[in-house]
């Protein structure tokens, strides 16, 4: 079974917080998968949960001051609940996205976490992932210029921070053996770059393969007592 897109939602403000959002999850084998993009290098996240349910960090890079973080909540609560973000104090730009996914693997439902940073018109990566499986990257980058998704990944959000700050965007793309997500921006930027995997249901090893008793073991008879003369 392949990964496949759920639905999406997000918000901005400014201020530490809490920032809420309706998201619904619907389907089976269910990923929530939240990207967080924000201005300021002295504010981190002190809260994130989805029906009150905390979510585990994939992974974050911080640079000048830019930051982009991956987290995810495996099996989210069907139907729609409410997706709430807390950062420890001020930052001058955030933007929370919320993207679910169905046909994931329950027990690693996302890994291989990459990241970069730098200042172009083209933020990229390079993420490692396999048929069936799903890249899902999170952008934070300057507010000055336009903003387009790049070749093969579907854009699933593109917006500016309530603070005119920044922009924050997210986007899909089926995974191959070497996968780059990118952006295009109109202006050269500042920018900061995070990936992960989304591994497909069943991929996860199950255990051990059942061994018969015995197998391997010589055989012995030992019902057969040797005659004493």
């Amino acid at each position: 079974m392949a990964v496949a897109f759920d639905s999406s939602s997000s918000v901005s403000a400014d201020g530490p917080g809490p920032y809420t959002v309706s998201h619904t999850c619907s389907g089976s084998d269910r990923l929530l998968v939240a990207c967080i993009a924000f201005y300021h290098s002295l504010s981190v996240v002190s809260a994130l949960t989805y029906n009150g349910v905390a979510l585990t960090r994939l992974g974050n890079l911080s640079d000048f001051q830019y930051n982009s973080e991956i987290w995810y909540l495996v099996n989210p609560a069907s139907g729609a609940n409410t997706l709430s973000l807390t950062l420890s104090g001020s930052q001058f730009g955030v933007g929370l996205m919320g993207l679910s996914f169905t046909g994931v693997d329950q027990t690693v439902p996302i890994a291989g976490y990459v990241s970069g940073s730098g200042t172009s018109t083209s933020p990229s990566v390079v993420a490692s992932s396999g048929t069936d499986e799903m890249v899902v990257d999170c952008l934070c980058i300057t507010h000055n210029g336009t903003l387009s998704v790049g070749a093969d990944q579907t854009s699933r959000l593109n917006a500016i921070s309530s603070s005119g700050a920044i922009k924050y965007a997210a986007s899909t793309e089926p995974g191959a053996s070497s996968t780059t997500m990118s952006w295009s921006n109109s202006t050269s930027q500042g920018w900061v770059y995070s990936a992960g995997v989304i591994k497909p249901a069943g991929s996860s090893p199950s255990g051990h393969p059942a061994r018969k008793r015995h197998a391997g073991v010589p055989y012995v008879n030992l019902s057969f007592s040797p005659r004493i003369w």
